[in-house]
């Protein structure tokens, strides 16, 4: 049975984390609008009704502010990325070709991501803050780093067998090449995912086939 402590610490929790969602909703809608510059986390208290030491204690710095706004949004991303790959157990270029194609293309008309892989700027926008795009490919590295994790799960729950010395390498080129894919487009969402399904499946013939 709950006790008057534990129901509190339930209702803290919670608003802490309609805070932290308000937070990022209004960082996101800045960002969005104006760039990543242009965020203030003064603005965001006040836009959200808490005190800048309060939002600070939550996030820390700015940047901190950031990483977790990256967060969120490529965990929805990878999410759904996860779910097409999902779709074609066994079958790892088919799966490749899905995932990459719904993350290319989801990427493409995400205005938060937009505006990171556009250098933090907003189009139309002044302030010309390039500090959201690190966050986004490098520094938090959500998208390699949980990427990789995501793609290297699907193999290991669908393609046992594939070579432990390969799949690695494997894994970690074709995350590499969907984010290149994604920050600097030479190709449509889906002639690039099919591209990246013909390289797996050149690498798997020579390599052991899945069990």
């Amino acid at each position: 049975m709950p006790t008057p402590s534990s129901l509190q610490e339930r209702g803290r929790a919670r608003l802490r984390a309609e805070m932290r969602d308000l937070a990022l909703d209004a960082a996101r809608t800045t960002t969005v609008a104006r760039g990543w510059g242009a965020v203030r986390m003064g603005a965001v208290a006040a836009e959200i009704g808490t005190s800048r030491q309060s939002l600070h204690a939550e996030f820390g710095t700015k940047d901190d502010l950031g990483q977790a706004l990256v967060a969120r949004e490529t965990g929805l991303l990878l999410a759904g990325i996860a779910a097409r790959m999902d779709e074609h157990p066994g079958d790892l270029p088919a799966a490749v070709e899905a995932g990459a194609r719904f993350g290319l293309e989801a990427v493409a008309v995400d205005p938060l991501l937009q505006a990171a892989l556009a250098g933090g700027q907003a189009r139309g926008a002044t302030n010309h803050d390039t500090a959201l795009l690190p966050l986004l490919t490098s520094r938090s590295a959500p998208l390699l780093g949980d990427g990789v994790e995501l793609v290297a799960a699907w193999v290991h729950r669908h393609a046992p067998g594939l070579d432990p010395q390969v799949a690695p390498v494997l894994v970690e080129s074709l995350v590499r090449l969907v984010v290149s894919h994604a920050v600097a487009p030479t190709s449509t969402p889906a002639d690039a995912a099919r591209a990246l399904a013909d390289l797996t499946r050149v690498v798997l013939g020579s390599a052991p086939r899945p069990d």
